[in-house]
């Protein structure tokens, strides 16, 4: 029995009801501003100032602090967010090495479960750090699944997170998927957001 409720998955299920949670998420931490500086720093500091080049060592936790610190510097789901300037300056190059990183390795460092609790914490950790997310009800069927504003097309509780399935649905712009597909809406997003705000041939 589950004696546990992860540190991410807020609001699910009361205390004494912990021992009925049928899906158990890895309690991946919150995404804080300090914690993404912070690692910024660090990521600056130990690539030598190319983010891109320091790509292949990050591990799989380094490679999804590091697209949240991408996507909120490039203001999806929002305004950009202060994190260095010389992260804003790198966006351009370091978006689709990014993304081609994560296509790369296809997600094998999170586990071979595409419904268990690594990656049901880390999707619960990534759709959390651009959307508040909170159940849908109190029954328990409807504490099953969470649900806030869509990042990508900003429409009000139209995103829904199933926890059973691990997958996520916007019914406002119909996007949809699992955690492979939110982090390339993501980083799709932000190429978006650069590709408008860019010179002409500022991005190949």
């Amino acid at each position: 029995m589950i004696s546990w409720i992860p540190t991410d998955s807020v609001a699910l299920l009361a205390a004494e009801e912990a021992e009925w949670m049928e899906w158990p998420s890895v309690p991946f931490p919150e995404y804080t501003h300090d914690r993404l500086r912070e690692f910024a720093h660090y990521l600056l500091s130990a690539s030598g100032g190319d983010l891109s080049a320091g790509l292949p060592a990050l591990s799989s936790s380094g490679l999804y602090t590091l697209l949240v610190v991408v996507a909120r510097t490039a203001g999806v789901g929002g305004e950009p967010t202060t994190l260095d300037r010389r992260i804003a300056a790198q966006l351009p190059a370091v978006t689709p090495a990014l993304l081609a990183e994560l296509r790369r390795r296809d997600y094998r460092g999170l586990g071979d479960d595409p419904t268990g609790p690594v990656h049901r914490g880390r999707l619960l950790q990534l759709v959390g750090a651009f959307t508040p997310l909170a159940p849908l009800g109190a029954t328990f069927h409807q504490r099953q699944k969470m649900s806030g504003a869509c990042p990508f097309c900003s429409g009000a509780e139209m995103l829904q997170v199933s926890l059973p399935a691990v997958t996520w649905r916007c019914f406002g712009c119909d996007r949809s998927g699992g955690l492979r597909e939110f982090a390339e809406c993501l980083l799709t997003r932000a190429l978006q957001v650069l590709e408008r705000s860019a010179a002409p041939g500022h991005l190949s």
